[in-house]
């Protein structure tokens, strides 16, 4: 176990001394935990060192809990501890959402399973459709490009038997918009984008948490989609049916609540999470479903936060849970 991780399980001895206003974090511990993230501040210190005094005691009071067995995840300290994610998200609420017209239905080929013949549930990486887990950043908002880029990957593997990384810093830099794309971004646009440009490989054009010159703008590839679907009835039992079937589906989720950015692993549920699409803040990208014996249904989820976050970068989020976090507003994939 690091030092880092010892000094949270400390921190629940020295909670009373932060109701009296004592700091809680020593100037070692903010040391290390900078060096451990190589996080540099020359202005705002301060600022974000009281951040993660505040997500530190968070992180200690949830476990309590976990302990005692009163909820089913467990949270702990990452690159975000000291961020405050929802600034960054003023940005995109000047973002209009994008008309979404009409696009092609579910087509449901033969043995095409209905929910209730549905058992067990499904975890697409078995089949070595899913690539590796990537890091958007803490500064650029490209959840969107991860999103759309592990959903095309994992239907283009499936339809192939060959899994081709693809690259999201070429959705970052050369998808058309009115504002810099790691301000935020839409998949659908990064479906149509695709469908009329094609895509660069990862390998080809690397990730790099900042936005740059479009380097493939006279470079075209169409024709690797010919579209997308957009499921819309925000249904979870159809939802489950489209990712048994036919396979990942790209998902946005309301996730500025400290219970998402500290998740650390185990069966996510967040009381206060919404489902209305304006505050759907996210992109993610389910890789399949289970249920646990104790705490129910649950989607399995690919997060682009890097694998130090959450279980090796994934998290479990209630199902049939009243359409949690609003994971069934707007699910979408590709046609391939």
């Amino acid at each position: 176990m690091s030092s880092l991780w010892l000094f949270v399980v400390q921190v629940l001895f020295l909670l009373p001394l932060v109701e009296f206003g004592m700091a809680l974090v020593s100037d070692a511990e903010w040391a290390e935990y900078k060096a451990q993230y190589n996080k540099q501040y020359k202005f705002n210190d301060n600022f974000h060192r009281a951040l993660y005094d505040k997500k530190v005691v968070a992180v200690a009071n949830h476990n309590r809990l976990y302990d005692q067995g009163k909820v089913g995840f467990k949270m702990g300290l990452n690159e975000f501890s000291d961020t405050d994610q929802s600034v960054l998200f003023r940005y995109r609420t000047s973002m209009p959402i994008p008309p979404e017209p009409f696009t092609e239905g579910v087509t449901k080929s033969p043995g095409y399973k209905s929910y209730d013949q549905i058992t067990g549930g499904i975890d697409w990486r078995e089949y070595g459709y899913i690539s590796a887990v990537g890091n958007q950043g803490t500064e650029c908002l490209s959840c969107w490009a991860f999103s759309a880029t592990g959903v095309l990957e994992a239907h283009l593997a499936k339809k192939y038997s060959r899994l081709v990384p693809l690259s999201p810093k070429h959705l970052v830099d050369c998808v058309p918009s009115l504002i810099n794309n790691c301000k935020g971004g839409w998949v659908s646009v990064a479906f149509n984008y695709v469908r009329d440009n094609g895509i660069a490989t990862k390998q080809s054009y690397p990730y790099e948490p900042k936005v740059g010159a479009c380097r493939l703008k006279n470079i075209r590839r169409p024709g690797i989609i010919r579209g997308h679907v957009t499921l819309t009835s925000r249904d979870e039992r159809e939802l489950a049916e489209v990712v048994y079937n036919i396979g990942p589906v790209a998902v946005s989720i309301d996730h500025l609540h400290v219970e998402f950015e500290q998740y650390f692993g185990g069966f996510l549920s967040i009381p206060t999470c919404r489902s209305d699409k304006m505050n759907l803040s996210h992109s993610v990208l389910i890789v399949g479903f289970g249920t646990h014996p104790r705490w129910g249904d649950y989607w399995i989820i690919k997060n682009s936060y890097g694998t130090a976050w959450g279980e090796s970068g994934y998290f479990k989020l209630a199902r049939n849970a009243n359409n949690m976090c609003g994971v069934a507003t707007l699910p979408q994939y590709p046609l391939v």
